[in-house]
């Protein structure tokens, strides 16, 4: 079994690592349907792939962000990640419909980078302190 600390810092950059291929889906992906009409014939901008990506980083968040905050104290960080995930949820809630098709793109972009900060500074923050020698 991994350590907390292991574990954590795994979480984390998984985290970041979604949360940035969430930003670039949203981002990338409409024009690569101007460069190659055929690509939209794939179906990866369905709105499952924006709801399975919240499903595979809400979890995965709140292990990094709760052992994070365990570790260093630093609780905002949590807080930060979690307004993060409720932006994202609020776009797959509200979904195009609701909020257009740009306003989709924006508040999932803009959770998107939420969460990677929050992830990115709480695997920093426990770096520098070594969160590791704490753990057992």
């Amino acid at each position: 079994m991994l350590k907390v600390p292991v574990l954590q810092e795994k979480a984390d950059k998984f985290a970041i690592s979604i949360s940035l291929l969430c930003a670039l889906h949203c981002a990338v992906l409409p024009s690569l349907w101007v460069l190659i009409p055929s690509f939209g014939l794939m179906g990866v901008d369905s709105e499952v792939v924006h709801l399975w990506m919240l499903v595979v980083v809400i979890p995965v968040s709140a292990v990094a962000l709760v052992t994070g905050a365990r570790k260093h104290g630093h609780r905002a960080l949590m807080i930060l990640g979690t307004l993060g995930l409720l932006v994202l949820a609020s776009a797959v809630i509200f979904g195009e419909h609701n909020l257009g098709e740009f306003g989709e793109k924006l508040v999932t972009v803009v959770g998107s980078v939420i969460v990677a900060i929050a992830h990115l500074r709480n695997y920093r923050l426990c770096q520098e302190m070594d969160c590791s020698c704490h753990c057992d």
